[in-house]
């Protein structure tokens, strides 16, 4: 009998570390992180590397600053300023919550309220520039 509980437990022993260590892409018993690719976490990371920053004036001559920050327990911020050309200051601070939109990390959802939605779509990543549709608007914005 002995000997039939040593020939169970020893290949039991051997499925079980198997299981337990076979991949970094979970942690403790099971839990992934995000949805486990290296793209998730490495479009993440990028994204929640630093603020987003994007400098423009438009046709009045108004200028116009945005920043927007990300983090990754997938909150984040929208400031705003604006100055007209007479001097006129406005500025906007805002909360959001965020989400890939599409399983290729191109495309994110922010919301900022009940039923307020801002996207960014066709989002280019790398040489510390975030490029995209912002509400079907061109964006560029730098890593500050």
């Amino acid at each position: 009998m002995k000997r039939l509980y040593r020939i169970i437990t020893f290949p039991m022993l051997i499925f079980v570390f198997t299981v337990l260590f076979s991949s970094c892409e979970y942690v403790g018993i099971g839990i992934e992180i995000g949805n486990g690719t290296n793209n998730y976490r490495e479009s993440t990371y990028y994204l929640c590397s630093r603020a987003w920053v994007e400098e423009w004036t438009d046709n009045n001559g108004d200028y116009h600053y945005q920043e927007l920050r990300f983090y990754d327990n997938n909150s984040g911020e929208d400031y705003v300023l604006t100055i007209d050309r007479h001097g006129f200051r406005q500025e906007f601070s805002y909360t959001f919550i965020w989400d890939w939109y599409d399983a290729n990390y191109t495309s994110l959802r922010l919301k900022y309220g009940a039923n307020d939605y801002s996207y960014m779509n066709n989002i280019f990543m790398g040489n510390n520039r975030l490029e995209c549709l912002l509400d079907g608007y061109p964006a560029y914005f730098y890593g500050n």
